[in-house]
């Protein structure tokens, strides 16, 4: 046993490679006049000390530790002095566990390492960052390849993608469109083949509406006309205003078409024009049902024409033709003869006819006024035009809506083409007529052509209308123009010599109208 000599007072005990052996040193207590007791032996390890419970504390000295643990052999930890020293360089590079919570601004750094363990402090606010928390933004290209499916489904929040060059100046280079199917797949295909195939999406309502806002608003609705009056022209020197009568006509004034083609013209598109009519000579109605221009024929070989339109979309190519002539064999207005007949052959001042016009108007000294559906007058011309011939008749009527006073009443009045054999009487010996219509249930004028269902009205206290009385063999075509409306009936039958004349039937109202025959012509 070691035996301890020399005694050393000390403030604190030495390091191990500093310290006497064989001694003891007395080590002052912070803050009081006592001693702690620590024996050194001749090797330097320290022995023991005085305390009051005598424990005998060992120091943790470098060769109290046998190292056997072969991974720590391995790493270069053969000794206690090995082994704190590599716990030492552990433990300074440990962080201590945060008890406090963070942000960005106020904790800005984080730790990164590389692959060879080295460590360096790194911005905390890029850590997670990505599209879809954060606002991001680039100062250079980047680029973003997909190796699989990709997909975002917004849940019915707005996905807004702004910002985008307007490349409207140049859509030479930019002809694609994203499309998407069912499914939520976007891809591309050329602008051009989506226009082409948009109208296979709509219904045919649907189409009818893009055909017409394509076209500016106005319609592209498939064209027809029904009569082209009048139908015949002759080549004298003078314009002659030409009707058309049909739907879809209300062609738009910026892109439209009319032009005469040769006859045997088959198809619209291949048509042979002969002549386009100047637009500053065509009047264009919103109605879709007329249209009217005007033309000087004399340079128009004789013949017959087809009239082609074009609405701004598309070509119409009427299969009624109208025929140019030397001279028009119009019918002479100033030798017609009147036959009349008049309830109990009464004379009336009120009940006259001259001329090309004839005229009724209420007179209750002839009969009691009644609704009674009696023919007051009945007045008819002579012959004007002769069995199997077609013609062309045309006839202004005019007149005062009926007043009834409160009466219960109506009143009818017949206007048209007859057999001139027939001897005057009072019924309808109309073959072909326009019928005026009134009654105090509704207090207008309705105006029939013929017998067509559909009817033209009027609730004005006067009226004036145009009516045009066409055959073409045993083909009839009676067309009334009445406030920019048009009422067209067709019909076959009589083809004997006409006559005109007009049919009054009783009232318990006070009305009045006037015919005058405008012009007739044979086709």
């Amino acid at each position: 046993m070691s035996n301890i000599g020399k005694i050393i007072r000390v403030n604190a005990l030495p390091p191990i490679g500093e310290r006497e052996t064989n001694v003891i040193y007395q080590v002052a207590v912070p803050g009081g006049a006592t001693y702690t007791d620590y024996a050194v032996d001749e090797s330097g390890d320290l022995k023991t000390h005085a305390v009051v419970d005598g424990s005998i504390p060992v120091e943790l000295s470098d060769n109290h530790v046998s190292i056997t643990d072969p991974d720590l052999i391995a790493e270069g930890i053969a000794s206690q002095a090995n082994y704190n020293t590599n716990i030492r360089e552990r433990v300074t590079l440990k962080l201590d566990i945060p008890s406090v919570d963070g942000n960005a601004q106020d904790y800005p750094k984080i730790i990164g390492m590389n692959d060879n363990g080295e460590v360096a402090k790194l911005p905390a606010g890029d850590l997670g960052k990505n599209m879809m928390n954060a606002n991001l933004s680039n100062s250079s290209a980047r680029s973003h390849t997909l190796n699989a499916s990709f997909s975002i489904n917004t849940l019915g929040n707005p996905y807004v993608l702004s910002g985008l060059p307007n490349k409207n100046s140049d859509t030479a280079n930019f002809q694609k469109v994203v499309v998407q199917n069912t499914s939520g797949l976007n891809a591309v295909i050329d602008s051009k083949n989506l226009l082409l195939e948009m109208p296979n999406q709509l219904t045919e309502a649907e189409r009818a509406v893009w055909k017409t806002k394509m076209n500016g608003g106005w319609s592209t609705g498939t064209m027809s006309v029904a009569v082209i009056s009048p139908p015949v022209v002759d080549k004298t020197d003078q314009s002659f205003w030409i009707n058309l009568k049909g739907a879809n006509l209300n062609l738009p004034s910026t892109s439209f078409k009319i032009e005469l083609c040769t006859h045997d013209s088959v198809s619209a598109d291949t048509a042979t024009v002969i002549k386009e009519i100047p637009g500053a000579q065509v009047q264009l109605y919103t109605n879709g049902i007329d249209l009217t221009f005007y033309y000087n024929f004399k340079d128009i070989p004789v013949g017959q024409y087809k009239i082609r339109l074009w609405n701004g979309v598309a070509w119409y190519l009427t299969s009624f033709t109208i025929n140019v002539v030397n001279q028009i064999q119009r019918i002479a207005l100033n030798n017609i003869i009147w036959q009349k007949k008049i309830y109990n052959d009464a004379v009336s001042p009120a009940i006259i006819q001259s001329g090309s016009s004839v005229s009724y108007n209420s007179d209750s000294t002839i009969k009691t006024p009644a609704d009674d559906s009696s023919f007051i007058a009945a007045r008819m011309t002579n012959e004007l035009i002769g069995a199997d011939e077609d013609f062309y008749m045309n006839v202004e009527i005019t007149g005062k809506t009926a007043s009834f006073n409160g009466a219960n009443g109506s009143m009818t009045h017949f206007f048209g083409v007859l057999d001139p054999v027939n001897t005057v009487a009072l019924i309808n010996q109309t073959v072909v007529n326009v019928r005026l219509v009134q009654s105090y249930w509704y207090p207008m004028v309705k105006i029939f052509a013929d017998n067509s269902a559909e009817a033209l009205f009027t609730n004005d206290s006067t009226y004036a209308l145009n009516a045009v009385f066409i055959r073409r063999g045993v083909n009839w075509t009676v067309i009334v123009n009445f406030n920019n409306k048009t009422g067209i009936h067709t019909k076959t039958g009589y083809t004997g010599p006409i006559a005109f004349g007009m049919y009054n039937m009783n009232t318990l109202g006070n009305t009045g109208v006037i015919a005058n025959i405008v012009e007739i012509y044979k086709l």
